[in-house]
């Protein structure tokens, strides 16, 4: 046991561990991997386990008549632990955090009281780029007055000169989800620019990318070295977000085609080939469970030689399963961020195909939570 760094520990919901040491918390990470699997993993630690996630959702409360801003106690759903400083974050998201909380209070806006349905103020998600230290945020709002936010991006634009791109997301969602039913860029850029390996990519406001960065090009690498590729393969990513794993298989093999059912990860993805000046890559845009029906992807397109899924928390459709095993690609690599469902998963998977390797990428320190990538050859 330890002294937590993090003054908000035991208050705050966001982190469990951190009265383990380092060391500690990748051991019981570990092993509830291993106790999941039934197999031993390599485990890929970070170097510094701090100030390593490059997004950030903050939710708004109200006390006393302050309006506060920070992360749900643990096993509420109501009370908001006001958050100075935190210590997974990016600096400069604590930084903004603190200027996003006192712009609001300036206001004579209330939060929103998910119990009354009622106020102003929801959500502030701020996004980093590693590469640049610049930040983009999404300030979300119940229905309500557009001034205050012109207001807030002109203060914040002043006070943060790291922030780069403000955008306004309008939610009158009852459930307490950050994601907007309509956004509007009020200030700044579209986009941010980051990198990882030598795959260059811009992302916007919506976009799902790892929030581990230290550690995703490691992973990344271990995509390539599983893949084995020697440039002329046929590689298939099914659920490829904006490309950016594609993109780092494309300099190696002969085709890639991504599939994503989001049509602007889709665009995103596509913008991010024209970027790298990649013409290997092509993207689909559908359901994975809709679009290998029958091994109908498979079929239009050349026969797969490795097959790289990166799928939900929730892993593969049952729908996938059957036609995946059909196709006999030489190699599957699977990308998890929830080894129960990749156990079963597994399961399914093997006999037809053998584990070379598992490797357990730590992306969430202070957590229960992590990474697991596992190299399947055909028996």
């Amino acid at each position: 046991m330890i002294t937590p760094k993090c003054r908000h520990f035991g208050p705050c919901g966001g982190c469990s561990l951190q009265h383990l040491e380092y060391g500690e918390q990748v051991e019981h990470r570990r092993s509830l991997v291993v106790a999941l699997l039934e197999k031993e993993v390599e485990v890929v630690p970070m170097e510094n386990p701090w100030n390593h996630r490059s997004k950030m959702e903050f939710t708004f409360g109200q006390e006393g008549g302050r309006v506060t801003l920070g992360l749900h106690q643990k096993g509420s759903y109501q009370r908001i632990v006001d958050i100075e400083q935190c210590e997974i974050a990016h600096p400069e998201v604590s930084r903004l955090l603190c200027a996003i909380r006192e712009a609001a209070g300036r206001s004579a806006l209330s939060s929103y009281n998910n119990r009354r349905h009622e106020g102003f103020w929801r959500y502030a998600v701020a996004r980093v780029s590693r590469s640049t230290g610049e930040l983009l945020l999404v300030l979300m709002t119940n229905e309500g007055p557009r001034a205050p936010l012109l207001a807030m991006a002109e203060e914040l634009a002043a006070e943060v000169p790291a922030l780069k791109s403000f955008y306004w997301g309008v939610t009158a969602k009852l459930s307490d989800v950050a994601q907007p039913d309509r956004l509007e860029r009020l200030w700044g850029a579209e986009t941010l620019e980051d990198s990882v390996g030598a795959v260059r990519y811009r992302f916007g406001p919506s976009n799902f990318l790892q929030p581990n960065h230290a550690l995703v090009e490691k992973a990344y690498a271990a995509i390539r070295t599983g893949a084995g590729l020697t440039g002329q393969e046929a590689v298939y990513d099914l659920y490829c977000g904006i490309g950016l794993i594609s993109l780092s298989l494309a300099g190696g093999a002969k085709t890639v085609c991504g599939v994503e059912s989001e049509p602007e990860n889709i665009d995103f993805a596509e913008r991010n080939a024209s970027l790298n000046g990649i013409s290997n890559a092509e993207f689909i845009c559908g359901r994975v469970e809709d679009l290998i029906k029958g091994r109908a992807l498979f079929r239009g397109g050349p026969a797969p030689d490795v097959i790289v899924l990166d799928p939900p928390r929730v892993g593969l459709h049952k729908e996938v399963l059957l036609p995946l095993l059909e196709a006999r690609a030489p190699r599957l690599i699977y990308m998890s961020c929830n080894p129960a469902s990749l156990a079963r998963d597994l399961k399914a998977l093997t006999p037809a195909y053998r584990i070379e390797s598992l490797k357990m990428f730590d992306f969430f320190p202070h957590t229960e939570h992590t990474e697991v990538l596992a190299v399947l050859t055909r028996s």
